[in-house]
């Protein structure tokens, strides 16, 4: 409690010079004897001083001290490498018992905190060795960012230093080096005779039909003078087979195929390695990998009256691109467009009640090349954009509009398209619409338009897309003689056919779902019903069922959560699953079906030579000290005889405002009660 002297005696004073001035010419108390009398005005005076004292604010500063033990981390390796040698029934036997003992005799003078980790960190000592993954700096960064604060004594590690995750865990430790990390080295570091596959690179996704490279990555220990047969097989059919013979102890080596796609959807291939006498392991002699084969190419129909260069050459940009596939057809050939992802129109002709209705309603998405042989006066009729008549045409060149945001045309693509030969453009009577977005205007000379070259417009279903002008063979043939290629004119007519071939998704009903998760991850499905009004509802039951590659197939129910639909199916062993998600709104069935891929994590058995020097390190960088599972009695000794691991004191201050204090209100209240009733007693007021 700090305060000014000068302030108490400004309070005395303030407080005697009430009392005095109260009890000096106080008639009403004559008779009472002076005794009396000066024992109210003490009263009268302690509670006026003690009053004014507590007014003036005054802190009372308290010291505490607290007390902290010790805190002892022991931490357990529980991944799979642990086992992978000649002593894994020690470690699922014997090893957890002498861990469990050591845990218990520490816990009696020390705090414990027991851990199990592998790629992630768990509360509690657990020897059940199914880890994939091993992280061992993730280890430490939880420790130090949640017993940061703590008094950490010692961090006990057991592991056989093996990490296959996260960074070198001798950097996590550099920041709390003053921690001692004692280490007990598990496992064995002796290499062992053993061939295996490392990893098998190759593409995510095939085209049906087309060749795609597999590299298969594998290594020879104590394997001098071996030769070995390096196969890939789809189910139980050979698909092709490498040998080789390895020159050194030690080699690693990759050989490449080439395989086809064949069949869609995911389709799980293997790599496989022959083995050989005394191969310690033949667990890591073969490897799963899955590569998804899709017929994704978009069929695009391209809708004529007669050959055309143009038709060429669009078909030409369209067969060029593996993600597209043409179909060339005379308008009078035409008799559905349903199965089309775009229909590009050349000079268009009335008289095909298919091709008019889609170009109309906006069945299908579509993109109109007018020239000179187009019947203006009906395709108005049609509602794409303009009207009026256009009976003749003039020569307009290409100016790019820079507020047209949709579709990004890089500088070379503007350059190359803006100094290609003019287009043959229907000239006329024409108003266009308000409601087009323009990509290009149109120039004649060096006279830029009012009037759209290209544009786009939002038909009931999808888009529509118009070339006011025909003659773009010349553009491709400008591209040629300009940059020796015609990639630019590919580039730019892909962009147009992307963006009025992609789909807006007004589903009313979503799955989400990943197509690829590996085996030690959750797997989290969520689920959106949409009402009319295309407003989230989760009123109706969702349900859910997969089924694995034996046919078995398992059930489940969404749960509402917020305004949409969540799922756990928690973690799911490697395979690939179909899955189907259903359910019914307002007298409507909606069902999504789908595949998803659960990749095997193979981790762990790429190295099973226990990395002791890591360990080492990790003691030796922090004043800890490595010991080996037969030693945990001399591990216990060290630690209970390190003097650093001592009890802290800290001294804690608190304050607190001497008004909050009770009991000062109870001596006000006990004083001025005293000099009220010996006043009323006395005759006084």
């Amino acid at each position: 409690m700090k305060y000014h002297p000068g302030l108490l005696l400004l309070i005395t004073a303030i407080a005697g010079g009430m009392t005095f001035f109260l009890y000096y010419r106080e008639r009403l108390l004559e008779e009472v004897t002076k005794g009396l009398k000066w024992m109210m005005a003490v009263f009268r005076f302690i509670t006026l001083w003690v009053i004014l004292f507590l007014l003036t604010g005054i802190i009372v500063e308290n010291l505490e001290e607290r007390k902290e033990e010790p805190l002892i981390i022991l931490a357990h390796d529980n991944s799979e490498s642990v086992i992978m040698n000649k002593d894994s029934d020690y470690y699922r036997n014997e090893y957890p018992e002498l861990l469990e003992k050591l845990s218990g005799s520490l816990k009696e003078d020390y705090e414990v905190i027991d851990y199990s980790f592998t790629d992630v960190s768990e509360k509690g000592l657990q020897h059940d060795y199914t880890g994939k993954v091993t992280d061992i700096s993730e280890l430490f960064t939880q420790i130090f960012d949640q017993y940061g604060n703590r008094n950490i004594g010692a961090i006990i590690l057991s592991s056989d230093g093996i990490y296959n995750a996260g960074s070198n865990p001798v950097y996590a430790v550099n920041e709390k080096s003053f921690v001692p990390v004692y280490t007990v080295g598990l496992g064995d570091t002796t290499p062992v005779r053993d061939l295996k596959i490392d990893v098998v690179n190759h593409n995510d996704v095939a085209f049906l039909g087309n060749e795609f490279p597999v590299e298969v990555v594998f290594t020879g220990v104590k394997a001098l003078d071996e030769n070995a047969v390096i196969s890939i097989y789809q189910g139980k059919n050979l698909l092709g087979k490498q040998q080789m013979r390895f020159d050194s102890e030690f080699q690693q080596s990759k050989n490449l195929f080439m395989l086809r796609a064949n069949g869609t959807g995911l389709q799980q291939y293997s790599a496989k390695i022959s083995t050989i006498d005394n191969e310690f392991s033949v667990k890591n002699n073969d490897m799963n990998f899955y590569i998804e084969v899709i017929d994704g190419r978009q069929k695009i129909l391209l809708a004529h009256q007669s050959p055309h260069p143009d038709v060429a050459a669009v078909r030409f940009v369209i067969e060029n691109n593996k993600n597209y596939q043409a179909e060339v057809k005379y308008f009078k050939e035409i008799s559905s467009v349903a199965e089309y992802d775009l229909v590009i129109v050349h000079s268009y002709q009335s008289g095909n009640s298919v091709l008019d209705e889609a170009i109309k309603t906006g069945t299908v998405p579509l993109l109109l090349i007018n020239g000179i042989g187009t019947d203006m006066r009906n395709l108005q009729n049609l509602q794409v954009g303009f009207s009026g008549n256009g009976n003749s045409t003039e020569e307009t060149g290409f100016v790019y509009n820079v507020a047209f945001k949709d579709i990004l045309l890089s500088p070379k693509i503007v350059s190359t398209i803006s100094s290609a030969p003019p287009l043959h453009a229907p000239f006329g009577n024409l108003n266009y619409s308000k409601a087009i977005d323009i990509l290009a205007f149109q120039k004649v000379g060096t006279i830029q338009l009012d009037n759209p070259l290209i544009y786009f417009t939002q038909k009931e279903k999808s888009r529509l897309g118009v070339i006011m002008g025909e003659g773009i063979w010349r553009w491709r043939l400008h591209d040629q003689l300009r940059n020796n290629s015609t990639l630019i004119f590919e580039e730019f007519l892909s962009k147009l056919i992307t963006y009025l071939a992609v789909k807006e998704n007004k589903d009313p009903f979503r799955v989400n779902i990943e197509n690829e998760y590996n085996e030690n991850e959750e797997i989290i499905v969520e689920a959106e019903l949409y009402n009319k009004s295309f407003e989230l509802i989760n009123e109706p039951q969702v349900s859910f069922s997969y089924s694995d590659q034996d046919a078995n197939t398992f059930n489940s129910v969404f749960m509402p959560v917020g305004k949409s639909y969540r799922l756990n199916l928690g973690k799911l062993k490697s395979g690939i699953y179909t899955w189907e998600a259903k359910t019914v709104f307002q007298q409507n069935t909606y069902v999504k079906k789908g595949t998803v891929l659960v990749k095997e994590i193979r981790l762990e058995w790429l190295n099973t030579v226990a990395d002791h020097r890591l360990l080492r390190n990790l003691s030796q960088n922090t004043g800890g000290q490595f010991y080996f599972p037969s030693q945990l009695n001399e591990l216990e000794q060290h630690v209970r005889s390190n003097k650093d691991l001592a009890t802290v004191v800290y001294q804690e201050k608190s304050f607190d405002d001497l008004i909050d204090f009770k009991w000062l209100f109870f001596l006000i209240m006990l004083f001025i009660s005293a000099e009220w009733f010996f006043r009323k007693y006395n005759g006084a007021y």
